[in-house]
């Protein structure tokens, strides 16, 4: 095993300047911090290319680190991590990936949760570690929606971006609109003629979508969409946080299946 103790190490470098975006996309690689999101990447993805390890981490966590090759693992001192990690109680494993070729279209058929410009990458991941476990078959992000790879939405998901059906479409209006051709599209805003959700059957095939943290569903976006639909509220709070939303949503989207 490489062993690296100093903090201007070239790989140790490299490996901080993923946590920029345009890296990221430059070099195909990203990174995660923490035993689950190894673990969860080791169940869906399979074996990262380094795994950054600190001395007490490999006493830790040995069971879960002799499941990697020992040329991947780079030990490294307390110091040296402390560089990497962006986390303020970090478990000394860090894996650095190849981004995986991500899908610009939803798989055939309907049941799609639209997100359009969600900005926020704490909501970005909660919403898809929901789909996750709720069995949510396709989630598709407009092109301007936070990073999917970004540490703080891997962190968010639960390592469930590494599992769900997740498209980036290269047209989004266009998987909208090839998604009513299976069943109804619902943009999920407040109108003067918006159906409240609980009291209409949701379908199978039906997908929704759901918008920016600030503005909404757009006007160009919501004209493709059959209707508007409302989650019901009392007086006591003006909206719901995008994460919140969503959720109640997919559980209309999927508890009939």
């Amino acid at each position: 095993m490489e062993r690296i103790t100093s903090r201007s190490n070239g790989r140790i470098k490299d490996t901080v300047r993923l946590r920029d975006r345009k890296v990221r996309t430059e070099t195909g690689l990203f990174f995660f911090e923490g035993v689950h999101l190894t673990e969860e990447y080791l169940r869906f993805r399979g074996i990262p290319e380094t795994v950054f390890v600190t001395d007490r981490a490999a006493v830790s966590y040995g069971s879960l680190l002799s499941r990697l090759p020992g040329d991947r693992l780079i030990s490294v001192t307390d110091e040296v991590y402390g560089k990497l990690t962006g986390e303020t109680s970090p478990q000394g494993i860090l894996c650095v990936c190849r981004l995986p070729r991500i899908s610009t279209s939803a798989a055939e058929g309907g049941g799609v949760l639209f997100l359009e410009s969600v900005r926020d990458t704490g909501n970005l991941g909660t919403v898809i570690r929901t789909a996750a476990a709720l069995g949510v078959r396709s989630v598709v992000l407009s092109s301007d929606c936070a990073d999917l790879y970004s540490p703080k939405t891997l962190r968010a998901s639960m390592g469930a971006v590494f599992s769900a059906n997740i498209a980036v479409a290269a047209d989004f209006k266009a998987e909208i609109t090839r998604a009513a051709g299976f069943g109804k599209v619902y943009a999920s805003a407040l109108h003067d003629d918006s159906v409240s959700i609980g009291s209409f059957r949701v379908m199978p095939e039906d997908s929704f979508v759901i918008g920016n943290e600030g503005q909404g569903v757009s006007p160009e976006v919501k004209a493709l969409c059959c209707a508007t639909a409302v989650i019901p509220m009392t007086e006591r709070a003006e909206s719901l946080n995008v994460s919140a939303a969503a959720a109640i949503i997919m559980w209309e989207m999927t508890h009939g299946r």
